[in-house]
């Protein structure tokens, strides 16, 4: 696949980003809906793993929906493998507690990741909490998610307010 000139900048920086040893925490990549996100995280993924077999990627989402409509765009370009995860952000990073009658009574955080990187889809969902959680694995973090999107119901914070990187040109028609 071809891709545009935002796309391949887009790219290169994110391989640049994750190859530094002084790399920052997180990276944050927006664009609106139909620039290619998706289709970047998949060529970028496989990318990686061209360049290290090891590379074990957690793509998680905020909503069990999400979750699976990136599950299948990075399965239909051949985008991952039995390394890889794909989930919600608290299957992620969180154990249920289960309270009476076996209902979801909180949530506790997993002590440890086994993960080289994880790639957030629809970031711009995430409440201030939750990221601080998913950065407190000292993991590497992709932020993907439309700058155009509202943010969080919970709080201020707005990760995909001004993302470092940005796309802007539109690939896909409405459908």
């Amino acid at each position: 696949m071809e891709l545009s000139g935002d796309q391949q900048k887009a790219l290169e920086q994110l391989l640049s980003w994750y190859g530094s040893p002084e790399r920052s925490a997180f990276i944050t990549l927006g664009g609106y809906a139909g620039t290619g996100k998706t289709t970047l995280i998949a060529i970028f993924k496989n990318e990686l793993a061209r360049l290290d077999k090891s590379t074990r990627i957690a793509f998680c989402s905020y909503t069990g929906k999400a979750a699976q409509n990136l599950k299948n765009k990075l399965k239909e370009a051949g985008a991952l493998n039995v390394k890889d995860s794909v989930s919600t952000i608290h299957g992620l990073i969180y154990n249920p507690r289960e309270g009476a009658g076996g209902v979801i009574a909180g949530w506790d955080r997993k002590e440890e990741l086994e993960r080289s990187l994880i790639i957030v889809d629809e970031a711009s969902m995430v409440d201030g909490l939750i990221w601080n959680d998913l950065l407190s694995y000292n993991i590497p973090i992709i932020a993907v998610g439309d700058h155009g999107q509202l943010p969080p119901i919970a709080g201020s914070f707005n990760l995909m307010e001004k993302p470092q990187l940005l796309l802007t040109q539109i690939h896909r028609q409405a459908r």
